[in-house]
C-alpha cells in the first residue's frame, strides 16, 4: 500500500478538528518542495503541479528499465516484421480511441486509410479517416515535430476529425469553441466544465505547448501532465479525446519506443474506468491541482502496454525464427530459388506480424530488389508449390497458403 496519498484522503482520514488546516500544510509542502515541479498553470483549485514521492521514482525506473527490453526485442526484428507490427498497432489505436467516443472504425477501413495515406492518393473508399491514419503515421518518422502554435494544435484536430464528427460540433471560434460545454455522466452530473472564453482556451494552449518543450521537467512527465492540462482545457465541442489521445502518442514518441506509445489507446481503452477516475482525482477540489495520481496512474498504464508487447514479441520472435528455418528447408526441398525464398519470409512476418496477412506483388518486388515481372515469376513458383496463393486480383495480393502454414507450423488465425 502506497504512503503517498491524495490530500483529499488524508482530509478524511483525519478525525481532528483542525484538520483542514492540517491538510492546507500539507498541500502547501508539497507544493514548495525542492523536488516538486510546478507549471505556474491556474486551475480552477490551484496551480497545477507533480509531486515526486518515492512510489513515482520506483514507478518510473521500472518503466524505464523494462522499456529498454521492450526496444531490444524491436531492434531483433527484421524491418518488413517491424512495419508490418507498427500497421497493426495504428489500426488497433485508432479503433480503440474512436470506440471510446461512440465512432465506429474497422480494422479494415484504417488499413485502407493507411494505403491510401503511404500512397499519398486520396480515394473514395478510404477517405475516412485518412488523415487520422496519417497522423499516426508521422509518428514513425524521426523527423516528426512538436505542435509550436494553437494553430497547430487545431490542425492536428482538424485531421484527427476529419469526416467523423457532425458539422454542428466543429469549433465556432477562430481556433476553438467560443461556448461553454460540460461533460457530463450518465446520469447527467456534470463532471467537468471546459475552460472559458475562446482567449482563455488559447492561453492555456499556449501554456501547454511551453510545458511540452520546457528543459525543466522530464519529457514523460510532460507529456503525461500536458494531457491532462488538454482534456482539463476542452478546448473543442467533440473530438477532445482523440485529440489528446493522439498528442499524449506525440509527446511520448520522443522519450518511448514506437511499439509502447502506438499501444496507449487500446490499454486506455481497456482500462477507461482507471483513466477517467485518474482525471476526476486531479480534479477534485481537496487535491489542490495536484497531478502527481494521474501522472502515476498514465505510466502504470504504459506498464501494462509494455507487459503486453513483451509478450507478443517474445511470441511472435520465437515463431518467426523457427518459420525462418522450416523456409530453409522447403528452398532445399523444392529447389526454389534464392528470390522466391524471400517472398516466402515476407509473407511469413506479414502473416506473423500484421493484422491481415496478404502481401502486394509491388512490395514483394520493392522487398526483393526485382523488377514487378520478376517478382511475378518467383511468386508463380511458389504458387505452382502450392505456398502461396492470390487473395486478390486488383491490385494483385498473395498469402500464404494453408499448406505453407502448416509446413511453417505457424498459428492457425481466423
Amino acid at each position: 500500500m502506497s504512503d503517498y496519498l491524495p490530500l483529499e484522503k488524508l482530509f478524511y482520514s483525519d478525525t481532528s478538528p483542525d484538520r483542514e488546516e492540517r491538510v492546507s500544510e500539507e498541500a502547501e509542502h508539497r507544493l514548495d518542495n525542492p523536488s516538486t515541479f510546478r507549471t505556474g498553470i491556474e486551475t480552477q483549485t490551484g496551480e497545477l503541479f507533480l509531486a515526486t514521492p518515492r512510489e513515482l521514482s520506483v514507478l518510473n525506473e521500472k518503466m524505464l528499465r523494462v522499456e529498454r527490453k521492450v526496444s531490444r526485442l524491436w531492434r531483433d526484428l527484421p524491418g518488413i516484421a517491424q512495419w508490418a507490427y507498427v500497421r497493426n498497432l495504428i489500426m488497433d489505436e485508432i479503433v480503440s480511441t474512436n470506440e471510446m467516443e461512440g465512432v465506429h472504425s474497422s480494422r479494415r477501413q484504417i488499413e485502407e486509410a493507411l494505403e491510401s495515406a503511404e500512397a499519398k492518393r486520396p480515394t473514395k473508399e478510404a477517405k475516412l479517416f485518412r488523415e487520422f491514419a496519417s497522423l499516426y503515421l508521422e509518428l514513425t518518422n524521426v523527423h516528426r515535430v512538436y505542435p509550436q502554435t494553437p494553430a497547430d494544435i487545431r490542425s492536428i484536430y482538424d485531421k484527427v476529425v476529419a469526416g467523423a464528427i457532425n458539422e454542428g460540433d466543429l469549433p465556432d471560434g477562430a481556433l476553438f469553441r467560443t461556448e461553454p460545454v460540460e461533460v457530463k455522466s450518465a446520469s447527467q452530473r456534470t463532471l467537468h466544465k471546459g475552460v472559458f472564453p475562446e482567449a482563455r482556451i488559447r492561453e492555456m494552449i499556449n501554456q501547454m505547448i511551453r510545458l511540452v518543450e520546457s528543459p525543466e521537467m522530464p519529457q514523460v512527465y510532460a507529456a503525461i501532465v500536458s494531457h491532462f492540462l488538454f482534456e482539463y482545457i476542452h478546448p473543442f465541442y467533440d473530438g477532445n479525446g482523440r485529440t489528446g489521445r493522439y498528442l499524449l502518442a506525440l509527446y511520448l514518441s520522443e522519450p518511448l519506443s514506437k511499439p509502447t506509445v502506438l499501444s496507449l489507446s487500446r490499454v486506455i481503452a481497456e482500462n477507461k474506468g482507471k483513466y477517467y477516475k485518474a482525471f476526476d482525482a486531479t480534479e477534485r477540489p481537496k487535491n489542490r491541482a495536484e497531478a502527481t495520481f494521474f501522472v502515476m496512474q498514465i505510466m502504470e498504464l504504459i506498464r501494462l502496454a509494455q507487459d503486453s508487447l513483451i509478450d507478443d514479441l517474445e511470441l511472435k520472435k520465437v515463431q518467426l525464427d523457427e518459420a525462418r528455418a522450416r523456409i530453409k528447408g522447403l528452398a532445399s526441398q523444392h529447389g526454389f530459388a534464392e528470390t522466391a525464398m524471400t517472398a516466402l519470409f515476407m509473407m511469413a512476418q506479414t502473416y506473423l506480424f500484421g493484422a491481415f496477412p496478404e502481401v502486394p506483388l509491388q512490395d514483394v518486388a520493392v522487398h526483393a530488389e526485382v523488377s514487378v515481372q520478376t517478382a511475378r515469376k518467383y511468386l508463380k513458383d511458389l504458387e505452382e508449390g502450392g505456398l502461396v496463393a492470390i487473395v486478390s486480383k486488383r491490385p494483385l495480393k498473395f498469402t500464404l497458403s494453408d499448406a505453407a502454414v502448416k509446413d511453417l507450423e505457424l498459428p492457425i488465425t481466423a
